[in-house]
């Protein structure tokens, strides 16, 4: 199988590369970066590994897809439609890493025509969104109907803010910046509403420690609802946590209005302060070490089996990968649109259209993958006290 990989020579996608070389039965892994000199050294690194540079355009893109049977957008959500519509074109299954809901929604509207050529798009397939979502159907397929469901990524870090020490945001900050301002939309008693950007602040007990976690815009609510609406589920909630050292910086840069798209003149210039907030950001590094920060996901499911109130909690603590020189949350994200592309590549699916990945995906193959890859999900079926 051949697997391109936009975006592959980033920070995100040379986990995704360095996964699908990793694997077996894939013969090509074609790294389609505007990065020339960057995918050209990462190829030189991997086997079966080659670099190519996209001519501008739709047709370039399509170009650059030709003869893959499965595609992963690891460049910017902003990129998941024009990808999906190039890989309708060259015929290509497709998966990306979230689409901050409202690119997710957009995605739904090429269902009929990914259906019409048999072809997959299991959109949103990271580790939140995308593990997060096939830990929502392993607790949903142990219940005849679902009532609600809770998400949650949750960074749990005794480390203090030290406002001498480089900042380096938790992953691409222009995703970061939009989960910390834009209204969060929430799937609440059957419909979406918009939340404030930070609100409904909840406390998640976890074995790692107590945590903090609260609403930001994400992928989950766009496709959860819909993957479960026959089961009756009527609330869909996700919520991030991270520790101080991210949250407090991040909310001083949103106060001191360094997040606003309205331009500001500088000198004989007019620049938006978000984008040189995201470009200064983008160029930092050297991130102080944290040991003992621990991750986890979580899906919290609530609903019935055989007519009775069962509480289902399904985990996966995320892991490091040593050998690469990753941490907890790169490796985690950065692999699993890996497999879902090897998984749809092969046949390994639900049948064509877009949808989320537990639409998609069979979750018995996704974990056993994981697992593989040193990363076990926990899952507790309990009834809630009386």
């Amino acid at each position: 199988m051949n697997i391109a990989i936009i975006g592959g020579a980033g920070g995100m996608g040379r986990v995704t590369t360095r996964d699908a070389a990793a694997s077996d039965g894939v013969d090509e892994v074609r790294i389609v970066d505007l990065e020339a000199d960057a995918a050209s050294a990462l190829a030189a690194e991997l086997p079966r590994a080659s670099a190519v540079r996209p001519e501008p355009g739709h047709e370039g893109l399509v170009g650059a897809l030709d003869g893959c049977d499965a595609v992963v957008n690891a460049a910017s959500h902003r990129l998941n439609v024009p990808v999906m519509r190039a890989c309708l074109e060259a015929r290509c299954h497709y998966t990306d890493l979230g689409g901050l809901y409202h690119w997710a929604l957009q995605q739904y509207e090429l269902d009929a025509e990914f259906q019409a050529v048999g072809l997959v798009a299991a959109m949103s397939m990271g580790a939140a969104p995308g593990i997060t979502n096939m830990l929502a159907a392993v607790a949903c397929a142990e219940l005849d109907t679902v009532d609600s469901i809770e998400v949650l990524d949750a960074v749990i870090s005794g480390r203090p803010f030290d406002p001498d020490e480089t900042f380096v945001p938790a992953y691409a900050p222009d995703t970061l910046i939009d989960e910390f301002t834009v209204p969060a939309p929430q799937f609440i008693d059957g419909e979406a509403r918009e939340m404030p950007a930070g609100g409904g602040a909840k406390v998640y007990h976890l074995p790692e420690g107590d945590v903090e976690c609260v609403y930001t815009i994400h992928s989950e609510q766009a496709t959860l609802p819909r993957s479960y609406a026959a089961k009756g589920v009527r609330r869909v909630e996700w919520r991030l946590g991270l520790p101080p050292a991210h949250v407090i910086p991040l909310r001083v840069f949103v106060a001191a209005g360094l997040a606003s798209t309205e331009p500001v003149r500088v000198g004989d210039v007019k620049v938006a302060p978000r984008d040189v907030l995201v470009a200064t950001l983008a160029r930092q590094s050297g991130a102080p070490d944290d040991p003992d920060a621990k991750e986890r996901l979580r899906a919290h499911v609530v609903g019935t089996r055989d007519g009775r109130e069962m509480v289902v909690d399904a985990d996966l603590p995320m892991v490091q990968h040593a050998e690469w020189g990753t941490d907890s949350s790169t490796y985690s994200t950065g692999v699993p649109p890996s497999i879902a592309a090897q998984m749809m590549a092969r046949g390994d699916h639900l049948g064509p259209g877009v949808g989320g990945p537990e639409a998609k995906l069979p979750t018995d193959v996704f974990f056993r993958e994981l697992a593989a890859r040193g990363m076990h999900a926990e899952v507790t079926v309990r009834r809630p006290l009386a």
